[in-house]
């Protein structure tokens, strides 16, 4: 629902206007079990950027520069089961370029290099206690916090990560809603494959400090109407249209038991995996399934309206306002 790419190089040359983008790895405190926990935080600075490899990422950032003066706002990030914080790398970056500060959790025990929990009642109760830490972290940082906005936090989640974001923005997951499904899933739908144990707990973990939430082909089954009453916050919601992980209903349930109507987007043609970022297709076959889209998408040319539609999404949600628009 979000593997890493582990194979090959992704190179991410972001371009556009607007300050140079700062990158800098921070660890934190899991609280599920006071282990040591990680993220990537990208920003604006001033500082030179040079091409940086990471794994199979060669991004070109400054890194460890300077964050820019000013109260940046921040949005935090959860990537998909098994996934990585540098999935959306591309996206944080555009975000930076816009003056945002952007934070990836690097989810312990659900992550490329550490997927012990994937399906788990664990995976769905620490998923959200990870990302309201991080927030925590973040905000407490003496290099970040004179920098951040703390009144102007916003979260961005994909597949198992925006479950997460929808628990921190005040759903309540019912996770015996997930055995429900799974006993008689849609045809083609390889959510279920994830392995989800029977587990009837309820997981409520809301983080008042969000704001604004963006997801992206979200988890939605775990959520009742009931469960979702108390998500009351600016929502922007994609569906892929042609998603082989996580089926239509999901989403669109969950569109329509929202108690605030979120704006809403059918990607035509695109599978799951689009809103990761773009890898070249000279290592796509190597990546896997993160690399692969149907036939005739574009997911380079997705991610220019995307990137543009999230920064849109979160100016307006945020109240942030700028010059010239």
């Amino acid at each position: 629902m979000g593997w890493l790419l582990i194979t090959g190089v992704a190179v991410l040359w972001a371009g556009g206007a607007g300050a140079e983008v700062g990158m800098r790895a921070l660890a934190f405190t899991d609280p599920s079990d006071g282990g040591m926990a990680r993220a990537v935080v990208w920003y604006p600075t001033n500082a030179p950027e040079t091409p940086v490899r990471r794994g199979p990422f060669t991004l070109r950032v400054a890194e460890g520069g300077p964050v820019t003066k000013g109260r940046h706002p921040l949005v935090v990030v959860s990537h998909g089961s098994g996934g990585s914080a540098f999935g959306h790398a591309d996206t944080a970056m555009a975000l930076a370029r816009r003056g945002y500060v952007v934070a990836a959790v690097h989810h312990r025990g659900n992550a490329f290099d550490d997927d012990r929990d994937a399906g788990t009642e664990r995976m769905w109760r620490n998923r959200p206690a990870q990302l309201s830490a991080m927030l925590d972290h973040i905000l407490a940082e003496p290099e970040l916090a004179d920098r951040l906005d703390g009144e102007r936090v916003g979260a961005l989640g994909f597949s198992a990560g925006g479950y997460t974001v929808l628990v921190a923005a005040g759903g309540i997951a019912e996770l015996g809603r997930i055995a429900a499904h799974c006993r008689t899933p849609p045809v083609g739908e390889r959510f279920c494959h994830l392995g989800n144990e029977e587990a009837e707990a309820r997981v409520e973990a809301h983080d008042p400090r969000i704001r604004a939430a963006l997801l992206m082909a979200p988890v939605g089954v775990p959520f009742s109407k009931d469960g979702l009453a108390g998500v009351t916050i600016p929502i922007r919601l994609y569906r892929a249209e042609r998603d082989e992980q996580v089926a239509a209903s999901q989403v669109e349930e969950l569109r329509d038991r929202l108690p605030v109507p979120p704006d809403y987007d059918v990607v035509r043609d695109a599978g799951h995996f689009a809103f990761m970022m773009p890898i070249p297709a000279a290592i796509a076959a190597e990546i896997g399934p993160p690399a692969w889209d149907p036939p005739g998408f574009d997911r380079a040319a997705f991610h220019e309206r995307l990137n543009a539609e999230i920064a849109d999404f979160f100016d307006r949600a945020l109240a942030i306002e700028r010059q010239g628009r």
